[in-house]
């Protein structure tokens, strides 16, 4: 429950709510919040529905379940309409996913063939 309570709090916090402006707009009272966030109380499946519409994030993110990954062959699938897939707000048409595949077959070909590098990330 407390890391239920922590995931709650982060919520609120990033969306610059206190705990009173949080309770006020899910219609709850804010002993409440504070149980769910102290890890004192068991969030309501109600409640936790209430917390993942007004943060506009899957209940499951608050509940810190990862979600599972289906792996998806691009070359191998038959129908590209069955997928969509997005870029800056815009669904990719066949040509631009086509090029986005041969650009990444060919960057791996140079960094196998030791001709491309691979960026170093500041620590």
């Amino acid at each position: 429950m407390e890391r239920i309570g922590q995931k709650i709090r982060e919520l609120r916090e990033s969306h610059h709510l206190s705990v009173d402006d949080l309770a006020s707009k899910l219609g709850i009272a804010k002993s409440v919040v504070w149980g769910y966030e102290s890890g004192k109380k068991q969030v309501r499946v109600s409640h936790l529905q209430l917390l993942a519409d007004y943060f506009e994030v899957p209940v499951d993110f608050i509940l810190e379940r990862n979600q599972p990954t289906n792996k998806l062959d691009f070359i191998q699938l038959a129908d590209l309409n069955s997928v969509n897939l997005v870029v800056d707000d815009h669904p990719l048409s066949e040509e631009e996913l086509a090029d986005v595949m041969s650009y990444l077959q060919v960057k791996r070909r140079l960094k196998e063939d030791g001709l491309l590098q691979e960026k170093q990330t500041a620590k």
